[in-house]
């Protein structure tokens, strides 16, 4: 049974499941009855005839004939029918809450190899739809419940999920699925609260990579020594995107455009296995193949360096060789993008 569902029963058994053993025990409880003072009766019928008498079908087959009997029967159908109603009663409320838990998020998702987004600001809500534009499966965490039902609208189940909660809160975190996640975005409106939830989200999942959004670029250096594979500083990056705007404006609206997937040419990354067709060939021999089989453009490469950290060259050396692990950055419309992908047999992204 996946996570998810398993959380839900446990959590109406939880709530329920007192009365649960009380109901059972009113069917034992008329079963011995009726044994003790029915004269003649096996302990099977005892038991056949309270659940057939109890269950309201009524048979007539097997009946009380004595005093005691009959005046004990009458007591067991009013307790029966006094927990019958307090029984529908604790279901519905289980189930009323049940559904409002699943709607505000509170069970959790089981969500694999998905995107994380801790933080529904301005900058998380762009992260979450360009991801949605990608196809990607992605778990928002948002800490105000009035944001939960619009979030939703944006995709469907099967690719987006959210919670209400602090992105800073390990439970949360862990309701998100995050030590499952491919990457987490942590992008709160306060870089205090952003690094306390990298701290947290270190111990529930050590190994995943993380992109924060800071205000402040002198955090830099603090969130990378908490562990954080990439800093954002939006307020840096729309200054030179207004720099290179007012002397050279085509260069910020291509490069505005290739940032956004919903425009006409995108730049992916493809990381290169043992297997796939340019590996282990030069930069010239890869950009000619490229070229060939989809119409797409080598921008450059990745390669891993020390610890967590890549480097990427732009524009390479046409005799550099690429290799198992590196990540190639392609350039290309979206037909050509999709002819690279039939050709290359790997979905985008590291």
């Amino acid at each position: 049974m996946p996570g998810r569902r398993r959380r839900q029963l446990t959590d109406f058994l939880r709530r329920t499941w007192k009365l649960l053993v009380a109901y059972g025990g009113v069917y034992l409880t008329a079963a011995t009855g009726f044994y003790l003072l029915q004269p003649g009766t096996s302990p099977l019928t005892a038991l056949y005839w309270s659940i057939i008498t109890l269950s309201t079908i009524g048979y007539g087959d097997v009946v009380p004939s004595t005093t005691f009997a009959r005046e004990f029967t009458i007591g067991v159908a009013f307790v029966q029918i006094f927990l019958l109603g307090y029984l529908l009663a604790v279901i519905t409320s289980a189930v009323a809450s049940e559904v409002q838990a699943e709607q505000l998020g509170l069970l959790g998702t089981d969500f694999k190899g998905h995107t994380v987004v801790a933080g529904y600001s301005s900058v998380g809500a762009a992260a979450v739809r360009e991801l949605l534009i990608e196809e990607q499966r992605v778990a928002v965490i948002t800490d105000r419940a009035d944001e939960v039902s619009n979030i939703r609208t944006l995709g469907p189940a099967d690719r987006l999920f959210v919670t209400f909660g602090s992105p800073a809160e390990t439970e949360i975190l862990r309701r998100a699925n995050a030590d499952r996640a491919r990457a987490v975005i942590v992008a709160t409106p306060d870089d205090t609260a952003n690094l306390i939830a990298v701290l947290n989200l270190k111990t529930v999942a050590p190994d995943v990579r993380v992109v924060v959004s800071v205000s402040r670029p002198e955090l830099k250096d603090t969130m990378r020594t908490a562990g954080v594979t990439y800093v954002a500083t939006p307020g840096d990056m729309g200054g030179r995107l207004c720099a290179n705007a007012a002397f050279r404006p085509e260069v910020a609206n291509a490069i505005e455009d290739l940032l956004a997937a919903a425009y006409g040419a995108d730049l992916q990354e493809f990381l290169l296995g043992p297997r796939t067709p340019v590996t282990g060939g030069s930069v010239a021999d890869l950009e000619r193949a490229v070229r060939e089989h989809s119409g797409c453009l080598l921008v450059g490469y990745a390669r891993a360096g020390t610890g967590t950290s890549w480097e990427t060259l732009l524009n390479p050396p046409p005799t550099d060789v690429v290799r198992s692990g590196d990540a190639i950055l392609i350039l290309g419309t979206d037909p050509n993008i999709r002819a690279f992908r039939k050709w290359f047999r790997i979905e985008q992204g590291r």
